[in-house]
């Protein structure tokens, strides 16, 4: 008997568009650095065993992880198969962009504390993956190295009417979807960060202008 053997299963559902987290638990769950890497994994079907690989740790220390993951419905086990006697999963993410509730990240007494871990937990898995990028030479810094390897990195300050801060979020995300359905064989994976919100100071600049 060969010691490997599919169950039959029906394809799995691809993953939804969009998935919006409307809890600070799922949200903590999902902002953690590495389980955000682990996500980034996750778009395609995998194992627990290739994901340890790729991220080279044991994959004992990613099982607690993907548990919170999966119990919290950010991934899903989309396919299994018995290897040697043991049940193998395949997960894969439950949707190819998730948004937190706006309304979670609203600031009061009550998540002051969790919308700061938030915010430290996303830069710092995102500053993280650039240091890794940059120590592999996968990353690329100055102008002389093609744009698809460089690291784009600056912040700038705009004024634009309302009307303009509208448009400006439905062109990214326009770009954003244009880009991410049906990549080809040669897509790599790039992160994107945005961060767009009126600045601390808009209501002083507004008063100057009066």
């Amino acid at each position: 008997m060969s010691k490997s053997a599919k169950q039959a299963e029906p394809s799995p559902p691809e993953p939804a568009d969009q998935m919006i987290i409307r809890d600070l638990e799922t949200v903590k769950v999902l902002t953690d650095p590495l389980r955000l890497e682990i996500l980034e994994l996750m778009r395609q079907p995998i194992t627990v065993k290739a994901v340890a690989r790729s991220l080279k740790m044991p994959p004992t220390k990613l099982y607690y992880h993907i548990g919170q993951m999966e119990a919290h419905g950010l991934i899903r086990v989309v396919a299994t198969r018995v290897v040697s006697g043991i049940i193998e999963k395949q997960y894969q993410v439950t949707a190819r962009h998730y948004s937190i509730d706006r309304k979670l990240l609203g600031v009061d007494k009550n998540n002051h504390h969790s919308l700061t871990q938030i915010l430290h937990n996303v830069l710092d898995g995102v500053s993280a993956d650039i240091q890794k990028g940059l120590e592999s030479g996968l990353i690329r810094v100055g102008d002389e190295h093609p744009v698809h390897q460089r690291l784009v990195l600056g912040r700038t300050l705009v004024r634009i009417t309302p009307q303009q801060a509208q448009e400006f979020i439905e062109k990214i995300n326009q770009l954003l979807k244009q880009f991410s359905e049906d990549p080809s064989e040669e897509a790599q994976p790039y992160s994107f960060l945005i961060a767009f919100h009126p600045h601390s100071q808009a209501k002083v600049m507004e008063g100057d202008d009066g």
